[in-house]
């Protein structure tokens, strides 16, 4: 029984040990990519005009405008005989 406890133990030790050695690398590897990723991305730019303000206003309520049910007519067109 004492020997079933200790191999249980070694491998969870064992599984901490590595998931710690892991987390470790990749926080370190997620550190400096955010640090360049947070030079990369730039705020959205304030738009310069009137018409440009307007079109980014218009974007906007588009985006957020909730489908409408809409009926179609199916057009037929007329077949040709040869």
């Amino acid at each position: 029984m004492g020997f079933l406890i200790k191999f249980l133990l070694f491998f969870v030790a064992a599984y901490l040990l590595m998931k710690g050695f892991v987390a470790f690398l990749t926080g370190k590897r997620n550190g400096q990519s955010a640090a360049g990723r947070q030079s990369s991305q730039r705020q959205p730019r304030e738009p310069e005009t009137q018409e440009d303000r307007i079109i980014e206003y218009q974007k906007k309520t588009f985006e957020k405008s909730e489908a409408e049910d809409v009926e179609f007519t199916e057009i037929k067109q007329p077949q040709r005989e040869s």
